[in-house]
């Protein structure tokens, strides 16, 4: 299924588009920074991760490349969650779209393996009534696990995988994965890296989409959904990269209302008393 977006990536474009985001591709030093989990963490065993369910030890790495198996080479995800207990989050909806042809690969409810405690509506925009009707029409996941496997089939750790905040989808998936864009962190950089400071602060999806697009989302009062997050995170990062100028101009509006940025303290050599000498 494909996307009404009219500024699909034409075909002969793509390849260009490609190499312009593995420049934006997150250092692993700087994804460390932002919460996303590495491999390493599987030693913490039955500890679970930030906020979710899924245990360090259940974390998986993206498939490797399989020359036999074709993947797409660039994805958008976008999770909904509801709550278990008072502190912990499961996947409630999974979306995932190719960033380059705006297909809609998946587009689903994830039944939940724990008893649900929060729907979160107001946020999520779901509700236990559309739950159970997406259980018994087949059209819900079986857990996160199987919506991880569905995800696995149409990435491997060369896919460049975009969210925004993504470490809180990939936790809920239990995916560790080395290729990453994050508007959160990319729109956040492009304010602080010129003052040679680390990120104050962060800006919602809304604010970005509306900001750089004039696009309104989140509006309703039944919720967010997966899917016009999701596809407002692509339009926000395809309109970064193909309009710089455009990126640095709200970035220097911004910039401006900031701070300045404290002088360090020089340290003098005391005064040495002659009569000492």
């Amino acid at each position: 299924m494909s996307t009404d977006d009219p500024k699909l990536v034409p075909t002969d474009e793509q390849g260009e588009l490609f190499g312009q985001l593995l420049t934006k591709v997150h250092p692993e030093e700087v994804l460390k920074k932002k919460h996303y989990t590495p491999i390493s963490a599987r030693g913490y065993g039955s500890r679970c991760a930030a906020g979710g369910v899924v245990q360090y030890r259940e974390f998986v790495e993206s498939p490797m490349p399989n020359e036999n198996t074709a993947r797409r080479q660039a994805l958008v995800l976008d999770c909904e969650m509801f709550g278990v207990s008072e502190h912990r989050k499961e996947l409630a909806f999974l979306v995932v779209v190719d960033l380059f042809t705006g297909d809609v690969l998946i587009n689903n409810f994830v039944h939940p393996t724990n008893i649900v405690r929060n729907w979160f509506t107001r946020s999520s925009g779901i509700t236990c009534a559309n739950m159970k009707a997406a259980v018994k029409d087949n059209l819900a996941l079986r857990g996160w696990k199987t919506a991880r496997e569905m995800l696995f089939e149409h990435m491997d750790s060369n896919t460049i995988l975009v969210g925004h905040a993504l470490h809180n989808d990939l936790n809920v998936l239990g995916v560790v994965h080395p290729t990453i864009i994050d508007t959160e962190i990319l729109t956040a950089d492009a304010v602080f890296q010129p003052l040679e400071r680390p990120s104050r602060r962060t800006w919602s999806l809304k604010t970005l989409a509306n900001d750089l697009l004039g696009l309104k989302i989140q509006r309703g009062k039944r919720g967010h959904s997966a899917l016009e997050d999701a596809m407002a995170t692509r339009q926000v990062l395809l309109h970064c990269i193909k309009s710089p100028l455009d990126l640095e101009t709200w970035a220097d509006g911004l910039r401006s209302k900031e701070p300045p940025k404290p002088e360090e303290p020089v340290n003098e050599e005391p005064e040495k008393d002659p009569w000492l000498d």
